[in-house]
């Protein structure tokens, strides 16, 4: 029951935290959580944001990090409007799905709605899932459903034995193993996150602080900072459109808050770059390390 009521305490802190971080949290998480069902490298994760900034940049993406974005969206918007997902459109994080033997298991799971707390519901669906990808999907978008934080990887670092070792107890009836392995590795990726929001969020006093030291400059940077705080990523065109100002005043302001450390160019590219906000992409990506 401790464990329970630490993992449901994490679970609340960070959902708050997401809220009230003063950046984009929830775009950086929707990201990360996709490159972790694919590659699970930084490369994919960079190619993803420059495609969420710019249409222009999916064509960078693999057929696998495409899919599976495409599936997050869809997931998402059905599990928001109650809908439960499909599984079989989960074929490609698992194309074994579809001969799973264990799958009405999974959908009874699927189908036991509110009626089950949270927490109950993801160790569940991570039990009975047929690979860590569809069972960290699954609970993903069952916290959607939930109204809870969305896109968060639960499990990924728990080693195949053991996870091999609890399921098996799992489909015996013993749930004490699983519950012992999932639930502690929740509460630790929860609070790693944590503090890496609240890190993000403190240093932006000092990047006020780099700012100021542009002197005249910083009066036009400075919308440019606000504006990549909230969005994540960001093209030239777009800061000169949201900002009313000219393309190369909005070429000017990226450069420079690059500078400072605080923007980053993600495409090594000439024309069509896509610039991120640093501090988080750096921080939360260090996951995939």
């Amino acid at each position: 029951m401790k464990l329970f009521e630490d993992a449901a305490d994490s679970l609340a802190r960070f959902d708050a935290a997401v809220t009230a971080a003063p950046f984009g949290a929830a775009t950086v998480l929707r990201l990360l959580c996709t490159a972790q069902l694919t590659t699970g490298t930084r490369e994919s994760f960079q190619r993803l944001l420059a495609a969420e900034a710019d249409p222009f940049h999916d064509a960078a993406l693999t057929p696998t990090e495409r899919t599976v974005r495409d599936l997050l969206v869809e997931g998402e918007r059905r599990a928001r409007s109650g809908g439960i997902p499909s599984l079989t459109r989960l074929t490609p994080l698992d194309p074994t799905i579809e001969t799973y033997p264990d799958a009405d298991r999974l959908e009874a799971a699927l189908r036991s709605g509110s009626d089950r707390g949270v927490l109950e519901r993801i160790l569940e669906l991570t039990a009975w899932a047929p690979s860590p990808a569809v069972g960290e999907c699954l609970a993903a978008l069952t916290l959607v459903s939930a109204g809870r934080t969305d896109r968060l990887i639960l499990m990924p670092f728990i080693d195949a034995e053991s996870r091999a070792d609890a399921h098996e107890a799992w489909r015996a009836g013993d749930e004490a193993l699983w519950r012992a392995l999932a639930l502690p590795a929740l509460i630790a990726q929860l609070r790693t996150r944590h503090d890496a929001l609240r890190a993000i969020a403190a240093g932006q006093s000092r990047e006020e602080e780099r700012l100021a030291a542009l002197g005249r400059a910083a009066v036009t940077t400075r919308p440019v900072l606000e504006l990549l705080r909230r969005s994540i990523v960001l093209t030239m065109p777009i800061v000169a459109e949201d900002l009313a100002c000219s393309r190369p005043a909005a070429q000017q302001a990226l450069e420079r808050l690059t500078s400072l450390g605080v923007a980053r160019e993600l495409t090594g590219r000439g024309r069509d770059r896509v610039w991120g906000y640093e501090p988080a992409i750096g921080r939360l990506g260090a996951a995939l390390e």
